[in-house]
């Protein structure tokens, strides 16, 4: 069973995806499909739905994406907010920037296998 995430919000989104991506193709809803993880039941007939928007064609590619950092700048002033790839981005800069401590123990057990 799926469960929508966000409150009120992630409902909502949940039953956007759920009307475009099934309602319109005549697919099974999330609540009708059977499971991916087993072989038993019917199949699940899900629907799919390929949405393409090329922003510079509505507000313009500078625009659009000086809004999205501006947007994402805001979010990440929140300790709890975590974007894709945000903390592993932030911990590789600051391997670089400082260097990556190795434990004595490991170098010692490499510098035995070379």
């Amino acid at each position: 069973m799926m469960l929508p995430f966000g409150g009120a919000k992630g409902a909502m989104l949940a039953l956007v995806v759920e009307l475009l991506a099934a309602a319109l193709s005549g697919a099974n809803f999330g609540y009708e499909a059977g499971s991916f993880l087993t072989e038993e039941g019917e199949r699940s007939r899900i629907g799919h739905l390929f949405w393409v928007i090329d922003p510079g064609a509505l507000a313009g590619d500078d625009a659009y994406l000086s809004r999205v950092e501006a947007l994402i700048e805001m979010m990440l002033m929140d300790d709890d907010v975590r974007l894709p790839g945000y903390r592993r981005e932030q911990l590789a800069q600051a391997a670089y920037e400082e260097g990556v401590e190795i434990p004595d123990a490991l170098i010692a057990q490499l510098e035995g296998r070379a």
